[in-house]
């Protein structure tokens, strides 16, 4: 059984180079949970923060298209 990956604000992954879209990083910048079926995530492309996209939780945890290569420490202000 494979396991499933918790998507989470701050999390970076890089995304799989296909022939049409070139190797790049992305960062979380929120989850949305309400209101869909299925969770999204709204990613932050690290080299342009102006490019954004929104996809699915579970295409993101898809080792065959992104893979999980760090996280921001979250800061908790206590």
């Amino acid at each position: 059984m494979s396991k499933i990956l918790k998507v989470k604000e701050g999390q970076r992954y890089a995304q799989r180079p296909g022939a049409h879209c070139p190797a790049t990083v992305w960062q979380v910048g929120a989850v949305r949970q309400d209101a869909v079926p299925v969770p999204h995530a709204r990613l932050v492309r690290l080299d342009d923060p102006l490019q954004t996209k929104t996809i699915s939780c579970a295409t993101l945890a898809d080792p065959t298209f992104y893979e999980l290569i760090g996280d921001i420490p979250s800061h908790s202000g206590a």
